[in-house]
């Protein structure tokens, strides 16, 4: 059953910067054999990779391909240029391959980007052409429109980001076989009028020319990576213009690894500590706490569940500013710690259901996020509370606490 409530804005200016989770890092998919690979750019490691069940892309021209991450299903769009996709962390499939309606006969698809806000899947294809899709299974197209406005350079596209706090948008233009990739920078309300454009750093000499794109703008840093190599060009939007503050590098080191051919920030996983517990009337559940899908800003669907939890209950979900306190003052007739100190409120109540085991209740919590300054890296904790009435008696149940933090990518 679902309860849907939102945290004063207020709230997350109490909240500690502390680590709440797992990091984030890039995926994307590769060229000669479909894989969506797991990349940290932080030490320059490859982090494993799974086999994606739709054609390769290796009879096809350099650019194509794209991958971005949405949020609201945990999951990776990819396309291999011509069909799109969406799978999981471990490639099972969200959304099975199916051609884009308005993709033009000699056109390709060479970047992917989900914008949370708008809660729409673009992408950008060969032609210069930007496609606005729904996020949804399968995708319904929105409109299109061409890159295009005072600046005028070669190439082709290779690549899309937005960064919503600022209301930017970059697309990554190459040419090939092995020229200079530059960045154009166009306006969210209106992506197909560039402003402005800046190169891409080359950083190693090995660096060729850029195949994807990916924005983590609550750290205003923007990837984008030739294939094997990655790099983060942390960035400040002074209208019209991007400046590039800092450039960090993550060089080939494997070059004979298949290729990337697009680039997405697949955000941090929240961590738990503790466990349940139960007393008087409520029994002894697993009753297990996971968030739903992924804490970044714009995501209207962002959920939190509690499962396998006391039958026909009330939940409640207790919300903490920082990450779960250990060990946690215990407060009767609660039947274990509370972990969610500093307090800030609750979500809910919702009423678990069930009924036809001890165990088989349910709850989920919706807490849509906004876009807006200020939030991305704050940390939140959260935990379930159960009460039961069984008998005349009172009874209280607890969950595991989660960490988990507001990103911006």
């Amino acid at each position: 059953m679902k309860s849907t409530s939102l945290l004063a804005l207020a709230l997350p200016a109490l909240a500690a910067f502390l680590p709440a989770q797992t990091p984030d890092h890039l995926v994307g998919i590769t060229r000669n054999v479909p894989n969506l690979r797991h990349v940290s750019h932080a030490p320059c490691m490859p982090l494993g990779q799974c086999p994606i069940p739709m054609p390769n892309s290796a009879a096809l021209p350099p650019w194509v391909g794209g991958t971005a991450w949405d949020p609201t299903r945990s999951g990776a769009w990819v396309t291999n240029g011509l069909l799109l996709a969406k799978v999981d962390d471990a490639c099972g499939m969200q959304c099975p391959p199916m051609p884009v309606p308005t993709l033009g006969p000699a056109a390709f698809l060479t970047g992917l980007e989900v914008v949370e806000g708008l809660n729409e899947l673009w992408m950008i294809d060969s032609t210069f052409i930007l496609h606005r899709y729904t996020n949804t299974c399968p995708p319904a197209p929105l409109g299109v429109c061409i890159l295009g406005g005072p600046i005028v350079i070669g190439g082709v596209t290779t690549g899309i980001a937005v960064d919503e706090l600022q209301g930017i948008v970059f697309t990554s233009v190459a040419t090939f076989p092995g020229g200079p990739s530059r960045v154009l920078v166009s306006q969210l309300a209106a992506p197909c009028i560039v402003i402005s454009q800046f190169p891409v750093p080359a950083c190693v000499a090995a660096f060729g020319p850029v195949l994807g794109l990916a924005c983590d703008w609550g750290n205003q840093i923007l990837y984008a990576t030739d294939g094997i190599g990655t790099v983060a060009m942390n960035y400040a939007f002074v209208a019209p213009n991007v400046v590039l503050l800092g450039v960090n590098c993550c060089p080939p080191i494997a070059p004979a690894l298949d290729p990337m051919i697009g680039l997405a920030v697949r955000p941090g996983r929240a961590t738990s500590v503790g466990g349940p517990c139960a007393n008087g009337s409520c029994p002894a559940c697993p009753q297990i706490h996971s968030l739903l899908n992924d804490p970044c800003l714009g995501n209207a669907a962002f959920s939190l569940a509690l499962d396998q939890a006391p039958s026909t209950s009330i939940a409640l979900l207790a919300i903490g500013a920082g990450p779960c306190m250990v060990p946690g003052p215990v407060a009767p007739p609660l039947c274990g710690p509370l972990h969610t100190i500093p307090f800030l409120g609750t979500l809910g109540p919702v009423l678990t259901g069930g009924g036809f085991g001890p165990c088989d209740g349910s709850a989920v919590f919706n807490l849509p996020l906004p876009v807006a300054p200020g939030l991305a890296g704050l940390v939140f904790s959260s935990q379930a509370v159960t009460v039961c009435l069984g008998g005349g008696v009172l009874g209280f149940g607890m969950s595991n606490c989660l960490s988990w933090q507001l990103q911006g990518n």
